[in-house]
């Protein structure tokens, strides 16, 4: 009996345990849509704190710009802030959001109407009814010709702080709707091909802006939607040019081999083949037979010229390759070179 007590005993404790345990995860579920709905709200109030502190510093040198406006009111349902000016009083009323977890998938969202006053350099923050948000616009940006002129204020304040570093990495670059398509830096001159967005939703609008040193300006100008890749099409017309010039430096080195070649007058294959051998170099700079300059695809011959098609590549291992013809004049025991592109044909045309 004592045994089978115990037994009983023991599965009266699981059983209990087992209750409290459901108990336990039933009221959890039950009060988890109030805990994730609190921690959506406080993380709209943190938005909103960070909102007004990012407007207090932004209104510190006495300047409110719609620029610093943008960064400053971040709504998370891209609703678009109305803002009002009033002599020194700027006005901005936004719908925010906050995200908390959710009991699945998703997540528990809460939205609050907020109006923040700034006036010269003090901002305030108050919660004001639904209705003053409710009639918001789908989120818009302004004319792009008046955020340029903001763009320009901003970057005058960065370059007299920290010079073109500064510029590079402005603030404002961070702004919705500025979207910095590319960036040079040339003896003292920044150059930012820049995408700014119209009002309207439509196509974007591209504006250069260029920040300079000495004399210290900056300046804007809107270009054609074509020319904010500028920058890119410049650099790679320019790797372009280091390319063919690390090949034809490979055509020129065959060039002379097969001058040495022709000065009699004559090409042989055999000599040919030589010319063409010429080993590149590995990458502790030392010759590798098995990995030659030119690679032969062809060969026409006649009485007077001997024309040749090769794949080139540079005379070091980078990763590059061309076509070049070369023509040997043996009348005149000359040899020319000709490049073809990038890949060969099967025989000489």
């Amino acid at each position: 009996m004592g045994r089978r007590g115990c037994v009983l005993n023991g599965c009266l404790t699981v059983l209990v345990l087992m209750l409290v345990l459901v108990c336990g995860v039933w009221v959890w579920l039950e009060t988890a849509p109030d805990r994730n709905e609190d921690q959506a709200r406080d993380n709209m109030e943190n938005s909103v704190a960070a909102s007004k502190d990012r407007l207090t510093r932004a209104a510190a040198d006495g300047t409110l710009l719609g620029t610093e406006i943008d960064r400053s009111v971040r709504s998370m349902n891209k609703s678009a802030a109305n803002v009002r000016r009033e002599g020194q009083r700027v006005t901005v009323t936004a719908e925010l959001m906050g995200q908390g977890p959710g009991l699945f998938v998703g997540g528990t969202y809460v939205r609050g109407c907020y109006r923040f006053e700034v006036v010269g350099r003090s901002v305030s923050a108050d919660e004001v009814s639904g209705d003053s948000c409710r009639d918001l616009p789908a989120y818009r940006f302004r004319k792009p010709a008046e955020v340029a002129a903001d763009v320009v204020v901003e970057l005058r304040s960065a370059l007299a702080r920290g010079r073109l570093a500064a510029v590079q990495g402005a603030e404002v670059w961070g702004t919705a709707g500025v979207e910095v398509e590319d960036q040079e830096t040339v003896g003292g001159l920044l150059t930012a091909l820049v995408w700014l967005s119209e009002e309207d939703g439509g196509d974007k609008v591209c504006y250069e802006f260029r920040a300079q040193e000495k004399p210290r300006t900056v300046t804007a100008k809107k270009l054609r939607p074509d020319d904010c890749y500028r920058i890119q099409r410049e650099q790679d017309a320019r790797a372009e040019a280091a390319r063919a010039a690390e090949l034809d430096a490979g055509a020129k080195a065959i060039e002379r081999r097969l001058e040495r070649a022709v000065a009699d007058g004559t090409l042989t294959d055999a000599e040919l083949k030589q010319a063409l051998a010429l080993p590149r170099t590995d990458s502790m700079g030392q010759p590798d037979p098995d990995d030659p300059v030119a690679l032969p695809f062809g060969t026409e011959r006649s009485r007077t010229a001997v024309t040749v098609l090769a794949e080139v590549r540079p005379l070091d291992q980078a990763w590059l390759e061309g076509c070049y013809e070369f023509r040997a004049d043996l009348t005149k025991k000359s040899v020319t070179r000709r490049p073809r592109g990038a890949a060969c044909p099967d025989q000489v045309q």
